[in-house]
This record gives structure tokens, sequence and C-alpha cells, in this order.
């Protein structure tokens, strides 16, 4: 037997021995021994396993913030058609109430708490007007937030539309 037959049981030997020296299956760390003994024992291929998991739970939780990015978008989306609809309303009554307000005077046959009334139902629909217009000057609002204002603004213009059906009479 020649040098070269008897360092083969060396290697071979050394091949054995070297996944007890193994200390990281990062292909990136250590040097060429433990490069031997991952791609010896698998460790590369558990390395590359652990890192395709974490790679979908990454993509896994983007995928789920996207879906509740566009959840919030649809709706903020809806909330701005109903302001839309509540300033449409507003827009009505507030029409309605200058109509009453010409036939009012006009006749000349209101009491004052006609007038009393029908000024209090002018003030709120102003305030309504207002909030509507600061609803629509804040979009960074959180959606909770807008969404107790859009309810508080129906609220009010429903107060209104109730005071011009009493003083249409």
């Amino acid at each position: 037997m020649g040098r070269a037959s008897a360092a083969l049981p060396a290697c071979v030997l050394a091949a054995l021995l070297l996944p007890g020296c193994q200390t990281d299956n990062d292909p990136r760390a250590g040097g060429f021994i433990e490069g031997v003994t991952n791609l010896s024992s698998g460790g590369y291929e558990t390395y590359v396993g652990e890192r395709q998991a974490r790679l979908n739970t990454t993509q896994d939780q983007a995928k789920t913030l996207e879906a509740r990015a566009q959840s919030i978008a649809t709706e903020r989306a809806a909330l701005d058609r109903e302001l839309q609809d509540a300033s449409d309303a507003l827009g009505r009554l507030q029409q309605r109430l200058g109509d009453l307000r010409r036939n009012l005077d006009s006749t000349r046959r209101q009491t004052d708490a006609e007038r009393r009334r029908l000024d209090e139902a002018t003030r709120k629909a102003a305030a309504a007007r207002t909030k509507i217009d600061i609803l629509r000057t804040e979009p960074t609002t959180s959606v909770s937030a807008r969404r107790e204002s859009v309810d508080d603004l129906k609220a009010l213009i429903g107060s209104v539309a109730a005071m011009v059906k009493e003083l249409s009479g």
C-alpha cells in the first residue's frame, strides 16, 4: 500500500469525526471543515428549509397586512359615501329651511316660538355643515373615530329633519 491508500482511511475517519465539530449551519459562517461537515450532514438543507419557512411566514404576514389595508380602504370609502349622502340630505334640508323662512316671512303669520324653532333648526343645519366640512378636510382620522363622527352627524341631521317636518306643519 502506498501513501494514497493510507490517506484514504484517514479521510474517511476525518469525515466521520467532522460532524462533531459542527457549530453552525449557516453557509456564510465557519470555514472549510464546517462546510464539509454541513454538506455531509445535511446542515445546509436544514438551513435552507429554516430560511424558506421564515420567508413563507413573512409573506403570509404581508398578505394579511395587505388584506387589512384593503379592508380599511373599503370601509373608509363606504364612510366617504355616507358622508356624501349626509351632505346631500343636509343640503336638501337647508333648502327646505330657506323655503320655510321665506314662506313664514312673506305671510307674517309666524309666532315667536316658530321663529325660535326655525332659528334653532338653521343653527343645527349650519353646525352639521361645519362637521361635514371638517370631516372632509381631516382624512387622517381613524376609521373608528370617523365612523363615530358620521353617526353623530346623521343624528344631528335627523334632528334637523324632524324640526323641518314639524315646522312644515
